[in-house]
């Protein structure tokens, strides 16, 4: 199972890629940017490793990832939340979540104090400024489907297709499976995450 410094290297190669393809065909620099943005956001502290909690990217929040531990809970590792857009899209919105719990107070305190913050902008702007949050998406989905395919390339999902039918007629050997998948996420947790030994 790849680890976070498998997972960085894929995505870093990807990123440099990804930035070569745009320039050849002409995206400005602020377009390129972006999507390195997302690549490097969603490599580093948004993965899909989310839904373990004894991640790096877990570990990187410090104390904030506190917030995480719902989702890591709710959310099973390498299940269908493991995979782009979908599951991309849920991990920043949840998010989004996130930071309100931490901006809504404060533009309520600001507001109360008799500040009022104002876009003095036109529509077009933004609209300009959220295809730039386009383009950090695009970039998300990237680096999240690079970690989705190396997954996949070597340990599969963890209810991946046919798991289900393998448990209802061959209710034995699923026990075996899932025992010896138990087993392998505790050493990968060991080995990736130095969990001591139980």
């Amino acid at each position: 199972m790849p680890g976070f410094v498998e997972h960085t290297t894929a995505n870093g190669i990807v990123l440099i890629g990804t930035t070569a393809a745009m320039w050849y065909f002409g995206w400005s620099v602020g377009d390129i940017i972006a999507v390195d943005a997302g690549i490097a956001i969603s490599s580093l502290i948004l993965s899909p490793d989310m839904d373990l909690f004894t991640s790096k990217s877990m570990e990187d929040w410090g104390i904030l990832k506190v917030f995480w531990w719902p989702y890591a809970k709710i959310v099973k590792h390498r299940d269908r939340l493991h995979t782009p857009i979908l599951g991309t899209s849920v991990r920043w919105l949840y998010t989004m979540a996130i930071l309100s719990i931490a901006v809504v107070p404060f533009a309520l305190l600001v507001r109360n104090l008799g500040f009022h913050l104002t876009f003095a902008g036109e529509t077009g702007d933004v609209v300009y400024y959220l295809l730039y949050l386009l383009d950090v998406f695009i970039g998300a989905n990237i680096a999240d489907a690079t970690h989705f395919v190396l997954d996949m390339a070597t340990t599969g999902f963890k209810e991946g297709l046919g798991h289900h039918h393998h448990r209802e007629y061959f209710p034995l050997a699923s026990e075996h499976r899932l025992e010896y998948e138990r087993e392998h996420h505790r050493e990968y947790e060991r080995e990736h995450y130095h969990e001591p030994e139980r």
